[in-house]
This record gives structure tokens, sequence and C-alpha cells, in this order.
């Protein structure tokens, strides 16, 4: 498996279609969610993709505190190709992502049907459930 940590600049053409391609198939097709993906931050995150091979297998973007939430980083985007579900490699791919945020507190903004799963990594829910585009989602949080 190839680990790969980029600006948006640094991407290349292939790397930045992989991971639009990825995120379209499964937040926009498989969850058949009619959403605007490309929502103007990906420039200010910086990006983990996860390869195996030529084929991106896991992906998500990093945002340093103060850009989205301020005093805290946040994780976003967290997508596992469906070929690599149940493989480990999302645990593997979200604490990777924890550790470039270097000790600082993280915030996600999680679907809620992943709620145990983001418990297991150590993320504690914070407020109530509400709707994003008709999935519901909830903060989390990890200190």
């Amino acid at each position: 498996m190839d680990i790969i940590y980029k600006t948006f600049k640094e991407l290349s053409s292939k790397q930045l279609e992989d991971v639009f391609r990825l995120r379209q198939q499964v937040f926009i097709i498989e969850q058949n969610c009619f959403y605007e993906d490309i929502d103007g931050y990906d420039d200010t995150a910086n990006h983990l993709l996860f390869y195996e091979g030529d084929k991106l297998a896991a992906y998500l973007r990093v945002f340093e505190p103060g850009l989205k939430y301020e005093g805290e980083a946040s994780l976003g985007r967290i997508v596992v190709s469906k070929n690599f579900r149940g493989t480990g490699l999302g645990a593997k791919l979200v604490k990777k992502g924890i550790e470039l945020c270097r000790g600082v507190p993280i915030r996600i903004e999680a679907q809620a049907a992943l709620k145990a799963y983001y418990n297991q990594l150590g993320f504690k829910e914070e407020g109530e459930v509400y709707s994003v585009d008709d999935i519901d989602h909830l903060q989390m949080t990890l200190t």
C-alpha cells in the first residue's frame, strides 16, 4: 500500500481525478445523495491517499486548526473504496489522519450510522443528530 500525503497543489491531475472519482462513487452514487462534493475547501486541505497499485483504495482530507474549526483540526471526506471495505483499511486511514494532526484536538462531521465505528477510534459525539443532504450526521471530537 502506497501512502501519499500532499497539499491540493501538489496532487497530480491523475491523483485529483482519482480522489473526485472515489468521492463521487461512494458519496453521490452509492449513497444516492446528490450534493455539491466540490465545496471550495479542497484547496485549503491536505490530502491523504492510500493506493493499492494504481487503484485509490482510501482517502481523507485534513484541515489544520482554524481552517474549518477554531482551535481544532478536522478530518473529512473519509472514504474507502467498496473493494477494500472490511479489511481494516478504514481504521488505518483514520489513525494515520489522526497522527497527521500532531496531537491537536480533532473534529469530524460523521454520518450518524458510523457513530460506533468512530467511537472505537476514540471519537466522542457532541450534540444532537442533524441532517445534511438527507443523511443523519453528528459532530464528534477526539481530544
